[in-house]
């Protein structure tokens, strides 16, 4: 859990800073004094006082999860598993799955993106965790189609001996494909030009990469 020491002239001055820095609620911080230092004639006095997060960051994930299908007024089911740091969580909507998960997947990586922040607002160092959102079992449908998808063009350029370049795919799909053919011989694979314009290349593995 993230803790942090202040110095302060009063404990709610204490509180004011650790809910301002955590940005959290001051019910999710417990505060203790470690430590008081007296002025002369009691001026200058002065208290340590130590800011630790007392709440569950994963539990706060699946609130924030349910919070934004509560504001969009979609009916879900949330399921959460934990390994060690990893965390996933997978949503299940029925006929709005596809509108969270959006095209080229952008809704479900923004979604994944922002409950991973809220997770890890309450954790700090060895603590962090590595959040996964999925929904409806996107994620293991689309890895083993591009898993497939590898394969195919991984022999089609090993046979040619032509390079192929592949249409868009996310960070996420290009390392799919990246770890798929990276113990492949005779072919190669490296992605070219910049975001949202960036695309994947299989290639003969003596070929010179442009």
């Amino acid at each position: 859990m993230r803790r942090k020491l202040y110095e302060v002239k009063t404990l709610d001055e204490a509180k004011r800073l650790a809910v301002a820095e955590f940005g959290l609620k001051e019910s999710e911080l417990t505060f203790t004094i470690v430590n008081q230092k007296k002025g002369f004639l009691g001026i200058g006095s002065k208290i340590e006082v130590e800011a630790v997060v007392d709440a569950d960051g994963i539990t706060k994930g699946k609130e924030y999860i349910q919070m934004l299908l509560d504001n969009n007024n979609i009916q879900g089911f949330i399921e959460k598993r934990v390994r060690g740091n990893n965390v996933e969580f997978n949503v299940e909507a029925g006929d709005f799955n596809g509108y969270l998960i959006g095209k080229n997947a952008r809704n479900l990586i923004s979604l994944q993106i922002l409950v991973g922040i809220v997770v890890n607002n309450y954790y700090e160092g060895e603590d962090l965790k590595i959040v996964s959102v999925d929904v409806g079992g996107y994620k293991q449908r689309r890895e083993r189609n591009l898993e497939n998808m590898a394969v195919q063009f991984g022999k089609q350029v090993a046979r040619t001996k032509q390079k192929i370049q592949l249409d868009y795919l996310n960070a996420y799909e290009r390392k799919i494909i990246h770890n798929k053919l990276a113990s492949w011989k005779d072919v190669t694979t490296h992605s070219v030009g910049e975001e949202p314009n960036r695309f994947l290349v299989i290639e003969p593995k003596n070929s010179k990469q442009e």
